[in-house]
């Protein structure tokens, strides 16, 4: 009979404080706390060893929460012992939030390292994850590139939000009349940077500024006259700032469009090494055969759903209490639910809610790397534009960011199955023929 000693790690920079509990919920040793460290993981390890040695345990879960990179070289020492392997031991990463949910069930208790390892190692008893953490390197190393670039697009959105709150200062009819596509085009940069005020491009003739523009931009503008005249109607429209105050707006503008561009070097940069990554990944590249999903999308969502067969293990109940293996819809629902993209509902006796919202607790960049994905199958597909058009017209208020989402949802089961056949992706209209 299987015997699981559950073993809860609260990692803190310093520290890595353990609880032992047995499969009745009682501590099987005190709370020890150990450095997070290598000579900490080998006190640990000698800890489990010793208690496994004077128990009947069979099994060993040990779970620890998500929370910033301090559990992940701990975890990755724990994963490669072979002392800690021959025990059937099995690792989990918990979602903080289900460790502070269940920490409501211990009203009482301190919120503290020693509970809250006690209460982690609980939870995994109670209610055990299904999928182990998975300790692939390389799949782990493609994450930290199409993470890192998730965080760069942060900065740099948040650098265009800040640069147009002070464009508005030195020009606020710029956004208004755009005179240009889009504000960060590299002609409309280099007007914004060349004069501390847009007073001197309204005095010059409008086919005088027009050639102007038209050299500016290496004779990339479809109608300089038009952009001209344009331009020189944000001058005139605008409000005039005082010359005190107008030069250091002018001076916080360039140094914020070469922060932006800094930015966008890094973000070409991480996307060559995850194009130079992907051909470790036979399978993820599967996904580039799909239209408008390129090396960044396919790795994004690839390195986060990890290896597929994992999703596939086990058994699932129905409703009557009847077994089955798994199949390839309870892995789509099980990568949905990990992105969060899933509307729990809401039922208290007869009362069944109408209103469910998105879940929106799961692994942030899986589900940013599938709606932008989604976004792209809209525009291509035309099994998903059909679909997001029909989400569109039934939505009752914000029709495209729910009929988006509602799409992404739907390409889940694309991408999942593409990854677990291997295979390159196939159109409705090719798989009916």
């Amino acid at each position: 009979m299987t015997s699981r000693l559950s073993v809860g790690i609260d990692f803190s920079t310093k520290w890595a404080d353990a609880s032992l509990v047995a499969p009745d919920g009682t501590p099987v040793v005190p709370h020890q706390r150990f450095d997070n460290s290598l000579p900490g993981f080998q006190g640990l390890k000698q800890l489990l060893l010793e208690t496994l040695a004077t128990h009947s345990y069979t099994e060993v879960d040990i779970a620890g929460e998500a929370t910033g990179m301090y559990w992940l070289p701990f975890f990755l020492e724990l994963a490669a012992d072979p002392d800690l392997r021959a025990h059937h031991t099995q690792l989990f990463v918990l979602n903080p939030r289900w460790v502070k949910w269940y920490r409501h069930s211990f009203s009482q208790v301190d919120k503290t390292d020693r509970h809250d390892a006690f209460i982690i190692a609980d939870r995994t008893r109670v209610h055990r994850p299904r999928v182990p953490w998975d300790p692939d390197t390389l799949v782990l190393a493609l994450r930290c590139f199409t993470r890192y670039r998730h965080h760069l697009i942060k900065l740099l959105a948040a650098e265009k939000s800040f640069f147009c709150a002070y464009l508005f200062l030195k020009a606020n009819a710029y956004q208004r009349l755009a005179p240009f596509s889009t504000v960060f085009g590299a002609t409309s940069r280099m007007v914004i940077e060349q004069a501390v005020t847009l007073d001197t491009l309204a005095a010059l003739p409008v086919n005088d500024l027009a050639a102007q523009l038209d050299a500016l931009s290496g004779h990339t503008l479809r109608a300089p006259e038009h952009n001209a005249a344009k331009l020189q109607q944000v001058a005139a429209q605008s409000f005039q700032l005082p010359a005190t105050l107008a030069l250091p707006v002018h001076q916080i503008l360039e140094a914020v469009l070469q922060h932006i561009a800094f930015l966008e070097s890094q973000i070409a940069q991480v996307e060559g090494w995850i194009a130079g990554y992907l051909p470790h990944f036979p399978a993820i590249q599967q996904l580039r055969s799909i239209p408008g999903i390129g090396p960044v999308f396919s790795a994004g969502i690839g390195a986060e759903i990890g290896n597929v067969q994992r999703f596939l293990r086990g058994t699932k109940s129905d409703a009557r209490g009847r077994t089955r293996p798994r199949n390839l819809r309870d892995a789509e629902d099980a990568v949905a639910k990990i992105a969060g993209l899933w509307w729990p509902r809401s039922e208290s006796g007869t009362f069944a809610a109408e209103d469910r919202r998105m879940a929106k607790s799961g692994n942030a960049y899986l589900r940013y790397y599938l709606i932008q994905a989604a976004d792209q199958l809209r525009h291509r597909e035309p099994e998903y534009s059909a679909f997001y058009r029909r989400k569109f017209r039934e939505a009752t208020k914000h029709h495209h960011k729910r009929a988006l989402v509602l799409t992404a949802r739907k390409s889940v089961g694309l991408f999942v199955g593409l990854l677990h056949r291997n295979e390159p992706y196939r159109s409705k209209e090719a798989r009916r023929t």
